[in-house]
């Protein structure tokens, strides 16, 4: 019986497939399957996304790592976010070449930045930031790609009744190589806005203070 179900089920498999496995034309053979065509100009803009972010940070880690405001830990943080954010650029890449994608690295992308402008914090931010304000703007950018990550895995995780969207390998990669880290990324920089914005009210041991917690985030990062 169960002989019998199996070469039902691969003779339906073959007489669905057959054009395929009979073309001539070798282009028609792809990693493409399932849905992620759906979500593939999402994916390259969210990849540009990333490695715009992680040169954006690298700006402002180097924003702490000069002669008249020089703090290694604000440093130490803001690049490794930086660093991180270029490994997600590389295996956002990798990922859609497997799933048989092609990506366009197409530079700035608006809406990121636009966003950012929209909240007072542009790129000219960046070099001008202090302590306080540059932990606020990372925190505002960390939002931005965290609702476009959500929105895409949104799009990608839920059948619609006329389109068939639903790509499950999508959705399990945004979960464990971005979402997860977004989360924590977001817990973290809102922590340190709170810690430092309690330090920076006693106006008396202010200047020793955000030493201190320069010095904390050296060690913790």
């Amino acid at each position: 019986m169960k002989f019998v179900l199996a070469t039902v089920l691969v003779a339906g498999l073959c007489l669905v497939h057959a054009d395929d496995y009979n073309a001539t034309d070798v282009s028609r053979f792809t990693a493409k399957f399932s849905s992620v065509e759906h979500v593939h100009n999402d994916l390259e803009v969210f990849t540009n996304q990333q490695l715009e972010k992680s040169y954006d940070y690298l700006l402002l880690a180097f924003t702490f790592d000069k002669y008249d405001l020089n703090r290694p830990g604000f440093e130490k943080l803001y690049r490794k976010i930086s660093d991180k954010a270029w490994e997600d650029t590389e295996g956002l890449i990798k990922y859609q070449a497997k799933r048989g994608l092609t990506v366009n690295i197409n530079g700035v992308q608006s809406a990121v930045v636009g966003l950012l402008n929209e909240g007072k914090v542009g790129k000219t931010s960046l070099l001008d930031s202090d302590e306080l304000s540059s932990l606020k703007l990372a925190l505002s950018y960390e939002k931005i790609l965290a609702d476009e990550s959500h929105r895409i895995h949104k799009k990608i995780s839920h059948a619609h009744d006329k389109a068939n969207c639903y790509d499950p390998d999508v959705a399990h990669y945004l979960d464990e190589e971005i979402i997860e880290y977004q989360s924590g990324v977001i817990r973290k920089l809102t922590g340190y806005i709170h810690n430092l914005n309690s330090i920076i009210e006693e106006s008396n041991t202010k200047d020793m203070g955000i030493h201190m917690f320069d010095e904390y985030l050296e060690k913790a990062e």
